[in-house]
């Protein structure tokens, strides 16, 4: 069920309705959540349902029986039972085929010759999400950061909770599990700026993400050589609009659909292209899923303080690694975490050098500029590798780009202006953004639905005749 159907918005009206009528008894709610958001998911069929419910249930009950533990090695047999399970499930069904594939391909090239083989698994949508999150409430329970709940309904909510099911934000148990036992309300400015969210969300997957991919973006990856390295540069900058666009504009609908239920959820985005290096990039970028690999993947490799440079390094590696395999079971995935690692490493590298040097920073303003330029420039590299559909699509593209040659005949004037009008809107002031945000929530509710209607029409005419998924949720 996708957030930009008819089907959805029916779906939230009717969820709406019925969870204000039952809000205020606390167990029939949480109940009810946990039937919708089952609902919700069934659309992708009973096989995925039953892992959605087995992780869920193994994972409740492993963090149950913690407290219970009277030794840390039987905390630590709970905690290994738990991960295998999860990450055991998360590797037959996003990676199996790629693990055996690579290995096939491996010893063939040293004369071994084996039958290729392949698992005729489909991985359930979503399933790199609702792991993550329910990897995480073990992983706190077990580090003792989290009490964990009794209360099963509860937690089946917490992991399902729809408008994060498919495509994050990946939720903490602190950021949830208390909103789910707490008194909640919608007042009406609450639910301006929800609504508002959601259109925004809206124009930024239909009208900005879709057509750029339509008329830009997936015409010059396919066929990279029938176009100029100018109309290829300006279809890279196109695909980093886009993919911020699809997955800023679906984190701001499930934010806004929370919102409608009283829940609270992170931000997710805060103007990535606007970070002077690396380390800000992903502290902007994906922020759930970032702070999730630092958490539980950079700190499980180094520990609490890297003990030397090395390891730090070490550590920052193997956790893009790990997000970029997260991403996908592809070499082009690989190697874009990879990159993302050597970057993160030769930024620190970088730091630790000027302190040494004591080397002094002249003007901070054009340091800065310097610094956006550079990074931007790095991510829309690494983009190129994101996109691409294996690494042969990706160097064709690198190759078109570093022929210099020049010519627009295949640029549309309306691709030209949205990519410029995107990054322009991404640029604007945030106190820009805010007054827009309070001045829509002091609206009557009457001119409210009037624009939102407006605003439905208009996407109505721009949209494709094809849905278009959002990209983040194959993954």
């Amino acid at each position: 069920m996708l957030f930009t159907s008819g089907t959805y918005f029916v779906f939230l009206i009717a969820v709406f309705f019925a969870y204000w009528v039952i809000a205020d008894r606390g167990r029939w709610r949480i109940t009810f959540l946990a039937v919708v958001s089952y609902l919700f998911y069934a659309q992708a069929g009973v096989k995925p349902l039953l892992l959605l419910f087995a992780v869920s249930t193994i994972d409740f009950t492993t963090a149950r029986l913690m407290p219970d533990c009277v030794s840390q090695r039987r905390r630590r047999l709970m905690l290994s039972l738990s991960l295998l399970i999860d990450l055991g499930a998360l590797c037959v069904f996003k990676y199996a085929n790629f693990f055996l594939e690579s290995a096939t391909q491996s010893l063939s090239r040293l004369g071994i010759a084996l039958p290729t083989l392949h698992v005729r698994l489909l991985a359930p949508i979503g399933i790199s999400f609702f792991i993550f999150q329910s990897v995480a409430y073990v992983i706190d329970v077990y580090r003792r950061d989290v009490e964990p709940t009794e209360n099963y309904p509860e937690y089946l909510s917490f992991v399902a909770f729809f408008p994060t099911l498919i495509a994050g934000p990946i939720l903490r148990a602190r950021q949830l599990l208390p909103q789910l036992r707490g008194h909640l309300t919608l007042e009406a400015e609450t639910g301006g700026q929800a609504l508002l969210l959601i259109a925004v969300g809206l124009i930024k997957k239909i009208a900005i993400a879709d057509y750029l991919s339509a008329n830009l973006v997936d015409r010059v990856f396919d066929f990279p050589e029938r176009f100029s390295s100018v109309e290829v540069l300006v279809a890279v900058y196109g695909y980093a609009l886009q993919i911020y666009a699809d997955f800023s504009g679906y984190s701001d609908i499930a934010i806004g659909s929370a919102l409608l239920l009283g829940f609270r959820l992170p931000e997710n985005f805060n103007a990535p292209y606007r970070s002077r290096d690396l380390p800000e990039f992903w502290r902007r970028w994906h922020i759930s899923l970032s702070t999730w690999l630092r958490d539980y993947v950079f700190f499980s490799v180094v520990g609490p303080r890297a003990r030397n440079t090395l390891m730090l390094y070490g550590g920052l590696v193997v956790t893009m690694l790990v997000g970029g395999l997260w991403h996908g079971p592809t070499w082009a995935f690989v190697l874009w975490g990879l990159l993302h690692g050597l970057g993160l490493v030769a930024v620190r590298a970088w730091a630790a050098l000027r302190k040494r040097l004591a080397f002094p920073r002249r003007n901070h303003r054009w340091s800065d500029v310097l610094g956006v330029l550079l990074t931007f420039h790095f991510i829309c590299l690494t983009w190129i590798f994101f996109r691409a559909e294996n690494l042969g699509q990706a160097v064709g593209v690198l190759r078109q780009l570093s022929s210099f040659t020049a010519g627009t005949a295949n640029l549309a004037w309306p691709v030209a202006l949205i990519v410029a009008l995107g990054f322009a809107a991404h640029w604007l002031p945030d106190g820009v953004w805010d007054s827009l945000r309070q001045g829509f929530k002091q609206l009557p509710a009457p001119v409210q639905a009037v624009l939102l209607f407006g605003l439905g029409l208009g996407l109505y005419f721009v949209a494709s005749t094809d849905v278009v998924p959002f990209i983040y949720t194959r993954f």
